[in-house]
């Protein structure tokens, strides 16, 4: 269990459950039913989410109980958060129905990649990917230049929450996604360096000593501006409007595409605006420039199996199949075949990066598929693609989000396009969820007032 090698890992979520009703037990413990804050397993969430380390967690549960928890289990530096996340929308209209008569802001939504900046009351610093990786040698010119970023007589510790980007510093702009994904990931030197990135700091989320996880966005975005300061080429605040208007979402929204960015982040300021870490939180609206179209939000999809490629294909993998992650039953259920997007080069690289992933035996037990979707060759699941596609079906054949929508049918994705690897920054239980899905196919429904998409997907449509 503790080396990751039952089933998919052990899901962390059970793992906290069990440590909770252990303490209540080991103490012989009454359990409040009066308010659902003060139950053992919500307790033992939070404090996880402050503090992930079960090293540190473990002896202060067994010293103090469940309920003491929180007083001595508080945000380290050193330690990284599992960042909190937005909900996807597919229309203003929506955003403004979250949101009325709450004050928001609206930040630039980057196109890099997630970065969580530390730096301990010694002065050490480190960087941490989404994924809680550390990242602090694949950028060493980051590390080099964080000194100046700081008010040094105001300044001592910090947790910072930020977006990594490629930079043109000549034409003062941002750069694809893909250009930073050239980037070494290791043995990097200030002098190898040739993709520049510049930092894009959105939140603050412990600052000398204190966490700041229950003040409002306003309040942290302040501590943020007075505490930090901008450098040219190297670091900037995200660029933000605060606003109560539809409008203003609008024109922000067009500005923010024609600065190369993905497209909005909305967040509430004052109502329900703590930083909540590992939660996908509809106090965070994201609204991208494609979201107008298709779908909306793009899938974090685990690759599941492969099909050997014909044709100019030959030789490699042609096709794959993907699948979402249901938590609730720890397992991985397919969504689609997925055979467009890629490149020549692309090909070549995943059959390489897959081959060592292969499984002779055949599929792990928790992978969900009928017998009608069956690849050439299973992976284990190691991969995370982000995928674009033109909607979503009802599906017989196809597992994900399996009688959430509709009894004994899943879901699938029509025409499915691959976007980009996210095997680096996400681990295979962080893939788009089963419930996810189904939200974003009744999202889906909604949008096209009522007439809901369905029918049985094609064998051919992923081609």
């Amino acid at each position: 269990m503790l080396a990751g090698k039952l089933r998919i890992g052990l899901a962390e979520q059970s793992v906290l459950i069990a440590l909770a009703h252990a303490s209540v037990q080991f103490h012989k413990l009454k359990v409040s039913s009066s308010e659902s804050e003060d139950m053992p397993e919500v307790i033992m969430k939070s404090a996880f989410n402050s503090l992930p380390n079960y090293e540190i967690i473990i002896p202060k549960l067994i010293q103090y109980g469940i309920y003491e928890l929180p007083r001595h289990c508080g945000m380290v530096p050193g330690i990284p958060l599992k960042p909190m996340l937005a909900h996807p929308t597919k229309s203003l209209s929506q955003v403004f129905d979250r949101f009325e008569n709450l004050a928001f802001s609206c930040e630039y939504k980057y196109d890099g990649e997630r970065a969580q900046i530390h730096r301990l009351s010694d002065g050490k610093c480190f960087i941490y990917s989404r994924n809680s990786e550390n990242m602090s040698q694949k950028y060493p010119d980051i590390m080099e230049k964080l000194s100046l970023i700081v008010t040094p007589e105001k300044t001592e510790s910090f947790i910072l929450d930020c977006e990594v980007v490629a930079w043109d510093s000549t034409a003062g702009k941002i750069l694809p996604f893909q250009i930073l994904s050239t980037r070494k990931r290791k043995d990097v030197t200030v002098d190898s360096v040739q993709v520049q990135v510049v930092l894009f700091a959105f939140d603050l989320l412990y600052l000398n000593g204190e966490s700041l996880l229950r003040t409002s966005l306003r309040e942290r975005r302040t501590l943020l501006h007075s505490h930090f300061l901008e450098v040219p080429n190297e670091f900037y605040f995200a660029k933000s409007i605060d606003s109560t208007s539809v409008e203003d979402i609008q024109i922000f929204l067009d500005e923010a595409v024609q600065s190369s960015c993905e497209g909005l982040m909305v967040k509430t300021l004052d109502e329900e605006a703590s930083y909540e870490p590992s939660k996908r939180s509809r106090n965070w609206l994201k609204v991208k420039k494609d979201y107008l179209d298709g779908i909306g939000d793009s899938l974090d999809l685990v690759v599941m199996g492969g099909y050997i490629g014909r044709g100019k294909r030959t030789g490699g993998y042609g096709g794959f199949l993907l699948g979402c992650y249901d938590p609730d039953n720890e397992e991985y259920q397919v969504i689609c075949k997925l055979g467009t997007g890629f490149s020549e080069a692309d090909l070549e690289r995943m059959t390489t990066e897959l081959k060592p992933h292969v499984l002779p035996s055949g599929p792990k037990p928790y992978y969900r598929f009928g017998e009608s979707v069956k690849p050439d060759v299973w992976f284990d699941s190691v991969c995370v693609w982000e995928v674009k596609a033109a909607d979503f079906s009802i599906s017989p054949i196809y597992t994900a989000a399996w009688g959430l929508i509709e009894s004994g049918k899943g879901i699938s994705l029509r025409f499915p396009r691959y976007i980009r690897d996210r095997t680096g920054e996400k681990g295979p239980e962080d893939a788009t969820t089963s419930q996810q899905v189904a939200e974003l196919y009744e999202q889906q429904a909604l949008a096209s007032n009522g007439n809901n998409v369905s029918g049985q997907v094609e064998e051919d449509d992923y081609y």
